[in-house]
């Protein structure tokens, strides 16, 4: 785990160090491209695995269930940032009686 961390952090450097160079500013697609084809190898290797496919009905609930606690607290979260941190001042006299 600390690979992976020390990885990314290196690459956000390296991002912060290269931001004019022109060619960086296409590598948005080369990221979609090489996403797709990862989750498509992981899909591969879902349909390949026996035991996956024997309790998918389990492992789809649980992972709906982490799907859908995680989007609600990440919408929980960022109203609440957005309540204390980014409203002006116009907003807030608004709701005031």
């Amino acid at each position: 785990m600390f690979y992976l961390i020390l990885t990314m952090l290196v690459g956000v450097v390296a991002g912060l160090m290269m931001r004019k160079v022109r060619v960086l500013s296409h590598i948005g697609k080369a990221i979609s491209v090489t996403i797709y084809v990862m989750l498509f190898f992981l899909g591969v290797k879902i349909g390949a695995d026996r035991n996956i496919l024997a309790n998918l009905s389990t492992l789809g609930v649980q992972a709906l269930l982490l799907a859908l606690a995680g989007a609600m607290g990440s919408v929980f979260f960022a109203a609440l940032l957005y309540r204390f941190f980014f409203r002006t001042e116009e907003s807030r006299e608004e709701e005031r009686p």
